[in-house]
């Protein structure tokens, strides 16, 4: 992990009627490399809005692409971005999201929070001819989806009373091979435990290595040191930061 800037090249609204930006970033070798999963920290140059300055917090940013030298983050629409703008960056920070040897469908859920940290593994699962579900329940039905590759199987939760089921569900969960989700920032053990629970109804048996929960947790520092993001597990202690973001559940429930 190091420090260093990004530069916006180009900014763009995903859609009409969207709070969704996507920022076009030039940025440095050191973060060519980075894998679905990790995250940047970023902290602008010149804060133009007060009312999201912090004298010492980053914030997180999940890429949605990589190329050879340009780095593409989306982002809510929370303060205003120009090009050339400059961010200060210190990244890669996590670690990549763990695949199965044998993968032929994937499930990336995300529960009344946006898909953000999921969106980058799309492309490499789509590469490597894995078939991709993106389930979308609560306020992450929202989301504008018409930027994603026309491969990927979009869902949408669609009972205000049951926010935590959608179409298909027993046909979705059950050919899924992995399944990595987001909640809403927060509690986000006890969002979890809700889908822990949902898919312990539709598989008795969760075996270990199936069900992942990505964790947003606010990071101070990005290297473990402050301990601001720990986790309390069955079996242990565990940082977001450095272990995460995305968490086997089965060392929780």
């Amino acid at each position: 992990m190091k420090e260093s800037q990004a530069v916006v090249q180009r900014v763009r609204l995903l859609g009409q009627n969207t709070r969704h930006k996507q920022l076009e970033l030039a940025v440095t070798k050191s973060l060519h490399d980075i894998l679905p999963g990790q995250c940047l920290l970023v902290r602008p140059k010149a804060m133009r809005t007060a009312r999201v300055w912090h004298p010492y917090l980053r914030q997180v940013w999940y890429p949605v692409h990589v190329s050879s030298k340009l780095v593409w983050v989306n982002v809510s629409d929370d303060m205003r971005y120009d090009p050339g703008d400059v961010f200060d960056v210190v990244g890669p920070v996590g670690q990549p999201f763990q695949y199965r040897r044998t993968l032929r469908k994937v499930l990336l859920l995300a529960y009344n929070t946006p898909p953000l940290p999921l969106l980058m593994a799309v492309p490499q699962l789509l590469g490597n001819n894995v078939g991709v579900t993106l389930v979308l329940l609560g306020t992450a039905a929202d989301y504008p989806t018409a930027n994603l590759p026309p491969e990927v199987e979009i869902v949408k939760g669609t009972d205000p009373d049951n926010p935590l089921d959608w179409p298909d569900q027993v046909v979705t969960i059950g050919w899924a091979d992995q399944v990595f989700t987001v909640v809403r920032p927060g509690d986000e053990v006890a969002q979890f435990s809700q889908v822990w629970n949902l898919f312990q109804q539709r598989q008795a048996d969760i075996e270990a290595n199936y069900l992942f929960g990505v964790f947003q947790s606010v990071l101070p520092c990005g290297v473990g040191a402050c301990q601001a993001c720990l986790l309390h597990t069955r079996d242990g202690h565990w940082l977001a930061c450095t272990d995460g973001p995305a968490l086997d559940l089965s060392r929780f429930f």
